[in-house]
């Protein structure tokens, strides 16, 4: 199933712009057969991070949790796989300089992601340096976005961020259901934007 798209877009500062790009959701039924990959599969190798972007990644997972903690919901944990897809992904946004979503059904059928049954994507475009506090609470007060981030579907978390040469910041956050979790289905329906735990525009930037 296929979770709504929307877009927001902000003027942050005089020459700095925040795009969100909407969000999207796959999930299949573990019986059923996964949906079939563009052929050839279009997504990159995984991308190298720099410390910065690293630090960014895990600080917006230390974020997303303390928001699933305060609305009930178990946390979502650190994965390496969707990390390196999310990396992948953030890179060739801004190598192409478009926001936009990638083949979600293909990477279900990906060997590497094969122990999951799920994935909801949300992507981040600021064309200026940005704490990655207000990567967060862009997609928190974004409805679509925070569909993703507070769903008590997932299970799974892999943030990639991108710090490009021009000083735009590009990143994506890949949630993931493992096959057999123990977990209420993956929700299409919007969560309210109250309470924001984390409203603020701090931490980590890429330096």
């Amino acid at each position: 199933m296929t979770a709504g798209r929307r877009c927001a877009l902000a003027a942050v500062a005089a020459l700095l712009t925040v795009l969100l790009g909407g969000c999207v959701a796959v999930e299949v039924p573990v019986s059923g057969p996964a949906p079939e990959a563009a052929a050839p599969t279009s997504t990159p190798p995984p991308a190298e991070a720099s410390a910065a972007e690293r630090e960014m990644a895990r600080d917006i997972l230390d974020r997303v949790n303390d928001e699933r903690t305060e609305r009930g919901l178990a946390p979502v944990e650190w994965d390496e796989e969707l990390a390196a897809v999310a990396r992948s992904w953030s890179a060739e946004m801004a190598r192409t300089g478009q926001l936009r979503h990638q083949d979600i059904g293909g990477l279900l059928a990906r060997e590497d992601l094969s122990d999951l049954q799920g994935i909801g994507e949300n992507v981040f475009q600021s064309t200026g340096p940005v704490p990655a506090g207000t990567i967060h609470a862009g997609w928190m007060r974004s409805d679509g976005h925070r569909v993703n981030v507070v769903n008590p579907g997932w299970n799974r978390l892999g943030v990639g961020v991108h710090c490009a040469e021009n000083g735009s910041v590009w990143a994506t956050q890949e949630f993931g259901r493992t096959i057999g979790a123990d977990l209420p289905a993956v929700a299409t329906t919007t969560p309210p934007p109250e309470p924001l735990v984390r409203p603020e525009d701090d931490g980590p930037t890429c330096g």
